[in-house]
């Protein structure tokens, strides 16, 4: 199984929890003996991995959650310690779909980008480099600004109103 060590663990914690929903204090011991059994055998084979000792430990603790808490049977909607888990789990992939769509929604943007490469006569080049200095900006960025704030008018005129040109970072697109 691939995945990070909490990962693994998580995966054998919720499956021994799936196996032992609704079941009798004595189906947990036969589970938990099982496991042990399991862990046991494992424990003399090279490539066994860890999981056997994690189920284990999962059916070691909710037996003895069971017996404390003298349910008749196991429910995992009532075992604190598994709801937190579960929340904790829920929350980490929240986090990685979220990560992933800034990712996505990014690497879009960046398909979606056209590049040019602008050359301007000297007067023009540093008039556009001043104002951009002046501005705190780069003279791409300026540009880009213009350009999405210039409105066309009839017979080749164009216009553009006065306008903030704010930091790359308030303004993701550039």
């Amino acid at each position: 199984m691939a995945g990070s060590e909490a990962d693994q663990i998580d995966f054998a914690r919720r499956l021994v929890q799936r196996r032992a929903q609704g079941k009798s204090t004595e189906q947990i011991e036969a589970g938990r003996w099982e496991a042990q059994a399991w862990e046991r055998e494992a424990g003399r084979m090279e490539d066994s991995g860890l999981r056997p000792m994690w189920e284990a430990a999962e059916w070691e603790r909710i037996a003895a959650l069971v017996g404390a808490k003298g349910w008749a049977a196991y429910d995992v909607a009532l075992d604190e310690q598994a709801q937190a888990w579960i929340a904790e789990r829920e929350a980490r992939l929240a986090a990685e779909r979220e990560w992933a769509e800034r990712v996505r929604r990014k690497q879009q943007e960046e398909a979606e980008r056209v590049h040019l490469r602008l050359s301007l006569a000297g007067p023009v080049g540093r008039r556009l480099e001043a104002l951009a200095r002046e501005l705190g900006v780069m003279p791409e960025r300026l540009v880009a600004v213009l350009v999405e704030h210039v409105q066309g008018g009839g017979e080749g005129l164009v216009h553009v109103p006065a306008v903030a040109v704010p930091a790359a970072e308030e303004n993701p697109w550039l």
